[in-house]
C-alpha cells in the first residue's frame, strides 16, 4: 500500500506491456492476485495518463513478477514486446515502420516520457543515421535498475522494426553503473525499404482508383478511357516493381539473420567444445600431486589438448620481482636453453613497455595477432618475437586471491589459425585452472606444514613433562651424591693425593649431570617467567663481550648490533641464554678450521603477501637477530632434526641436545620464531624473530 510520502510518478498504463505480455506468454500467472501482492489498487486498462503508481509498488509489481515468471530479464522482454501493435496500438504500428527511424525515435521517447514524471528524454541527433538518447532522471527521484533494461528492451524491439535499416543500439553509458544519466546510441543505415513499401502501397491505390473510373467511364469516350488504361498498367507497374525490389531487400535481410544464425551455432558448439576441453583439463589438473610441478604439468596439458604450438607459465619469485619460466610445451631444445635464462622484471625499470609486465602488473588478457604492432607498442618485447617468431599469441595472468602470480602465454608459431576471441576466453578459463590447482596445492601443504607443527608441539610437550619428572627424581639423587663428596674432601687428608683424586673427579660429573638437569628443567617449564619490557641489543652486546675472550685467533667476529631498536617482551638471562647458545653451536661449527661469526640486530616490519613464503610470519614488527657462521654447514637431513631434543652431532663430551630445543621452546613463549638455512661447506644461517611492544605492559 502507498503511504502519503510516496509520490505518484507512474501512469498505469505502464503496466500495459506488462500485462498484454502476460496474457500472451504467462496465461498462467492471475493478474489480480498479482495487482493486490504489489499493492496496486483498481488497475484497469483506461484511456488516461493519470499518475497512480509510486515507485515502491513498481518495484514491489516487478520484484514479484520476476518470481512467478522466474525470469530475471522480463523487464527488457517487456520492453521489446512495447512494440507489438497491441500495446503500441494498430495505427502506431502500421505508421512506425514508414516514418523512418529518427521520427521513430522521437515518438517512442515522446511515448515513453508520458507514462512519468520521474525521468524525462531528450534526444539529440549527433551525426548523419545517429541519434543520441539521454534519460535523466528528476531531482530527489531513484529510479531502479531494471527501468534501465525497460527502456533498452525499447530500443531493440526498434530495431526489429527496422531490421532492413541494420539499426544497432548501444549503451555507453548508465546510472546504474556509476553514470550520471542513461545514454543510448543508436545507428542505422540508410535504405529504400520504408520508400519502396510507400510507392507499392500508392501504385496500388492508384491502379485500383483508375481501374474504377474506367469502369464506371461511358464507353464512347475513347480517348479518356485510353488514358486511364495507360496510367493504371502504368501505376500497377510501378507498384510491381517496388514490390520486387521490397522482396530483394527482405530476402537479403533474411539471409544476413541465416547467416547470424549459423555463426551464432558454430560460435555454440565451439563454446561447448571449449567447456568440455576446460572440464578435461580441470580434472586432468585437480588429480595432480601436491609435490608435483604442477606449472609443467599444466603447460603441456594445455598444449595438447587444446593444440596450440607453443605454451609457458611464467612464475613470480617469492620477493614479486621477476617473472621466470617454470613449465613449458612446444620448444625446440635451443628456445628451451633460450626461455630458462629468459627473465622479465617487475621493478619497472626498463620494463614498462614489456607487453608481458603490462599483463601481468594490470592483471589483463592481451591477444596479439599483429607483430608490427607488438613491436611499435611494446618494443622492448622485440628480442622475445625475434626468438620465439610467433604468428599470433595470448598473454593471461594467473591470479591468486586477486593478486597475480604469474602469467600463460600460448602461441602458435606453425598453424596459420590466427588466435581470436574464443581463444582469449579459453586461456583465462585456462588460467583460472591453473590458478585454483595451486592454490588448492599451496593450501594443502600448509595444511601438512601445521599438522607437522601441531604434533611437533604435542611430542615437545610430552617430552617436556616426561624430562620434568625425571630431572626432579635425579636432582633428588645428585644432592646428596654432591653433599656427601664435599663432606668427603673436607675430611680427606692432603697427603693421599689418589682418593682427592678421585673425588673431584666425583663432583665434576656430579655438576655437569646438575648441569644437564638444570637444562631439562629448564625445558619442561612452561610459562613460569615473568617478562618484562628490555632492550636486546645492550644485553647481546654484553653477552658478546664475554664470549669475545673465549674465541680462538682462528675465528673472527663482527658484531652490528643496534641498541636504539624498541623494547621487547621477555627475561634478560633468557636473551643472554639464546644468544650465548647460538653463537657456542657457531664456533663449534668453526673451531677446526677458523672462520667469521657474524652477529646483527636490526628491526622488520612483515607485512602479508598473497604468495607462498618460506617464512610464515604474522604481520607486524619484530626485532631481527641472526647469527651466520661460516662452518662446516649442515645437510637437509640434519636440518631437519636440530630442534628435536637430544640430537646432536657433536662429539661426546661438547653437546648434550638440548641446546636448541631450549632455545626453541624460549622463542615460542615470547612469540617469536627462528628459522635455520645452511648449506654444506659454507656455513649455517640462523635467524630469529622476535616481536616488539610499544608500550608498558607485563606478561606471565
Amino acid at each position: 500500500m502507498k503511504t502519503a510520502k510516496e509520490k505518484e510518478l507512474y501512469s498505469n498504463k505502464m503496466l500495459d506491456v506488462y500485462v498484454a505480455l502476460i496474457r500472451d506468454k504467462y496465461p498462467e500467472i492471475e493478474i489480480e492476485n498479482l495487482m493486490d501482492e504489489a499493492g496496486i489498487e483498481n488497475y484497469r486498462r483506461t484511456g488516461d495518463n493519470s499518475l497512480r503508481l509510486c515507485q515502491a509498488q513498481l518495484n514491489r509489481f516487478h520484484e514479484r513478477l520476476c518470481m512467478l515468471t522466474d525470469n530475471i530479464r522480463i523487464d527488457r522482454e517487456a520492453g521489446r514486446y512495447a512494440v507489438n501493435p497491441e500495446c503500441l496500438g494498430m495505427i502506431r504500428s502500421l505508421v512506425l515502420p514508414f516514418v523512418g527511424v529518427r521520427r521513430a525515435c522521437g515518438i517512442l521517447g515522446k511515448y515513453a516520457g508520458g507514462l512519468t514524471v520521474s525521468s524525462h528524454y531528450t534526444t539529440r541527433y549527433t551525426g548523419k543515421n545517429k541519434i543520441e538518447i539521454v534519460v535523466t532522471p528528476n531531482e530527489g527521484i531513484k529510479e531502479a535498475p531494471f527501468q534501465c533494461e525497460i527502456r533498452q528492451g525499447y530500443f531493440q524491439g526498434l530495431a526489429d522494426v527496422f531490421l532492413h535499416n541494420e539499426l544497432t543500439v548501444r549503451h555507453p553509458e548508465c546510472m546504474f553503473k556509476g553514470g550520471r544519466v542513461c545514454r543510448y546510441e543508436l545507428t542505422w543505415r540508410d535504405s529504400a525499404f520504408t520508400i519502396l513499401t510507400v510507392l507499392s502501397w500508392l501504385s496500388g491505390a492508384v491502379a485500383i482508383t483508375m481501374l474504377i473510373a474506367l469502369w464506371i467511364t461511358p464507353a464512347a469516350v475513347e480517348p479518356r478511357s485510353l488514358w486511364l488504361i495507360c496510367a493504371a498498367l502504368l501505376s500497377l507497374c510501378l507498384g510491381w516493381a517496388g514490390q520486387w525490389v521490397k522482396s530483394k531487400v527482405l530476402a537479403k535481410s533474411l539471409r544476413g539473420i541465416h547467416t547470424a544464425k549459423e555463426e551464432m551455432l558454430n560460435q555454440i558448439e565451439i563454446n561447448g567444445e571449449n567447456s568440455r576441453v576446460l572440464v578435461d583439463i580441470g580434472q586432468v589438473l585437480g588429480i595432480e600431486d601436491p609435490d608435483a610441478c604442477s606449472f609443467e604439468r599444466a603447460a603441456n596439458i594445455v598444449g595438447k589438448k587444446l593444440r596450440y604450438d607453443r605454451v609457458m607459465i611464467m612464475i613470480a619469485n617469492d620477493q614479486n620481482m621477476s617473472l621466470s619460466c617454470c613449465g613449458e610445451y612446444g620448444f625446440t631444445e635451443v628456445e628451451k636453453l633460450y626461455i630458462a635464462s629468459y627473465r622479465i622484471s617487475l621493478e619497472g625499470a626498463g620494463t614498462s613497455e614489456e607487453v608481458f609486465y603490462e599483463s601481468f602488473k594490470q592483471n589483463k588478457t592481451i591477444l596479439v595477432n599483429d607483430m608490427a604492432w607488438l613491436t611499435q607498442e611494446f618494443p622492448q618485447s622485440l628480442e622475445f618475437v625475434d626468438r620465439i617468431k610467433p604468428r599470433s599469441f595470448i598473454v593471461s595472468p594467473i591470479e591468486v586471491d586477486g593478486e597475480p602470480i604469474g602469467i600463460m602465454i600460448v602461441g602458435n608459431t606453425v598453424t596459420l589459425r590466427r588466435l581470436d576471441k574464443n581463444d582469449t576466453h579459453l586461456v583465462m578459463g585456462v588460467a583460472q585452472h591453473i590458478s585454483g590447482v595451486y592454490r588448492r596445492q599451496k593450501h594443502e601443504k600448509q595444511q601438512g606444514e601445521f599438522k607437522r607443527q601441531i604434533v611437533q608441539l604435542q611430542k615437545m610437550e610430552a617430552l617436556g613433562v616426561l624430562a620434568g619428572g625425571i630431572a626432579h627424581d635425579f636432582n633428588n639423587i645428585l644432592s646428596p651424591i654432591l653433599g656427601y663428596t664435599d663432606l668427603c674432601l673436607s675430611i680427606c687428608p692432603e697427603e693421599n693425593e689418589k682418593m682427592l683424586k678421585y673425588l673431584r673427579r666425583v663432583k665434576n660429573a656430579s655438576v655437569q649431570a646438575q648441569d644437564l638437569v638444570a637444562q631439562i628443567l629448564a625445558f619442561s617449564r612452561q610459562g613460569e617467567k615473568d617478562y618484562i619490557r628490555c632492550h636486546p641489543g645492550p644485553i647481546i652486546k654484553e653477552s658478546l663481550k664475554l664470549l669475545q675472550g673465549s674465541l680462538p685467533k682462528n675465528i673472527k667476529i663482527e658484531i652490528f648490533v643496534r641498541t636504539d631498536l624498541a623494547p621487547v617482551m621477555a627475561d634478560p638471562t633468557q636473551i643472554h641464554q639464546l644468544i650465548m647458545n647460538l653463537c657456542t653451536n657457531a664456533y663449534h661449527a668453526m673451531v677446526d678450521k677458523g672462520g667469521l661469526l657474524t652477529v646483527r640486530l636490526d628491526e622488520v616490519h612483515v607485512k602479508e603477501s598473497p604468495l607462498e613464503q618460506t617464512r610464515q610470519i604474522l604481520p607486524g614488527s619484530y626485532i631481527h637477530l641472526q647469527v651466520v657462521d661460516t662452518g662446516h654447514g649442515m645437510s637437509r637431513a640434519v636440518m631437519d632434526n636440530i630442534f628435536e631434543p637430544y640430537f646432536t652431532t657433536k662429539t661426546e663430551g661438547r653437546g648434550t641436545g638440548m641446546g636448541l630445543p631450549i632455545i626453541k621452546g624460549i622463542i615460542a613463549r615470547l612469540k617469536g620464531y627462528i628459522f635455520v638455512d645452511s648449506a654444506e661447506g659454507k656455513g649455517s644461517w640462523f635467524d630469529v624473530y622476535l616481536p616488539q611492544v610499544a608500550e608498558n605492559r607485563s606478561v606471565q
